[in-house]
């Protein structure tokens, strides 16, 4: 049987996973058919984000001390138009909405992590 973690943990490993998350995404995409990578990376920010609040508030409220993980580099906000590659089908499908819908595209160069601050180690 699988240990419960408490929620200090819970979210503590969920920061790890979201960073990692967007660290993937920064090189590689996602597969998301209708959004630019930069929207998506966007999304995962605000997800380490409301984990390091609940962790804040979690703390404050038993006293306890706050976890290594809450310390993590949060990633910047990028361009909600940011493509990892932007060739392919998936870029050209993602080009055709924008242009059905209206939006117009940037070009955006491409990202890179600064001095490997978005990792723990």
């Amino acid at each position: 049987m699988k240990k419960k973690l408490n929620p200090i943990e819970e979210y503590a490993t969920q920061i790890v996973r979201e960073i990692g998350r967007w660290n993937y995404i920064l090189e590689n995409g996602c597969n998301d058919p209708f959004w630019p990578d930069g929207t998506n990376m966007n999304l995962t920010r605000n997800h380490i984000i409301s984990y390091k609040r609940e962790i804040a508030e979690y703390c404050e409220a038993t006293g306890t001390e706050l976890p290594p993980e809450y310390y993590m580099p949060t990633p910047p906000e990028v361009d909600e138009n940011y493509m990892a590659v932007k060739k392919g089908k998936r870029a050209e499908k993602i080009k055709q909405f924008e242009e059905f819908s209206g939006q117009t595209k940037k070009q955006i160069k491409k990202m890179q992590p600064e001095d490997g601050q978005l990792t723990l180690l």
